[in-house]
């Protein structure tokens, strides 16, 4: 399984953007505001290691203010699933300006031990039916996979600047600002 194609259809049961906390990278986070023309102060959330479950503590994404940690994260309730999913629908909003974190979901890449790329597979801890009916091209996976590998790595050097101030007065949302401002000179010019 997973060399050339995975055996999977998406069948809309909501499970990923209901169950899943979604964690963009700052690149998702503009290229989703530039797109829908929304403040990303409005779809953002920062979550706290008690909020959040299966993400490491010495995880790099991990903004360090005094002795707190937070994550960026699109916003969510635990009743209704991700701010972007549809209430009457269950399907995405902004399903063509979604996150690669989302485009990639629920396959996983499996490397060699020379860090080679094996195949991918589904996650293990898929929540939704995982229905076999459908196929899907490995090639598309692993294009997203070097893009999101890419932005990931761009990602840990912002965040570890961030953490390097020493200024006690910023919050996580200072983060985020520093995103905001370039859409928004963006905006101002076009």
């Amino acid at each position: 399984m997973g060399k050339q194609t995975v055996r999977f259809q998406c069948h809309h049961s909501g499970h990923c953007c209901r169950d899943v906390v979604c964690l963009p990278t700052p690149w998702d986070v503009l290229r989703i505001a530039m797109n829908i023309h929304r403040d990303p102060h409005d779809f953002i959330e920062f979550l706290t290691p008690d909020e959040i479950e299966g993400v490491s503590k010495s995880d790099p994404t991990w903004l360090i203010i005094g002795d707190n940690r937070y994550i960026m994260a699109l916003q969510r309730t635990p009743e209704e699933g991700c701010f972007f999913l549809d209430r009457k629908t269950y399907h995405c909003t902004i399903y063509e300006h979604r996150p690669l974190l989302c485009r990639l979901y629920p396959f996983k890449l499996h490397e060699t031990r020379t860090g080679e790329f094996s195949h991918f597979s589904l996650h293990q801890d898929v929540g939704c039916p995982r229905f076999r009916d459908g196929v899907v091209e490995t090639a598309p996976l692993y294009d997203l996979y070097l893009q999101d590998k890419m932005h990931q790595e761009d990602y840990v050097k912002i965040v570890n600047r961030f953490n390097a101030l020493e200024d006690d007065s910023r919050s996580p949302e200072h983060f985020l600002d520093l995103f905001v401002e370039v859409v928004q000179a963006g905006d101002e010019e076009g």
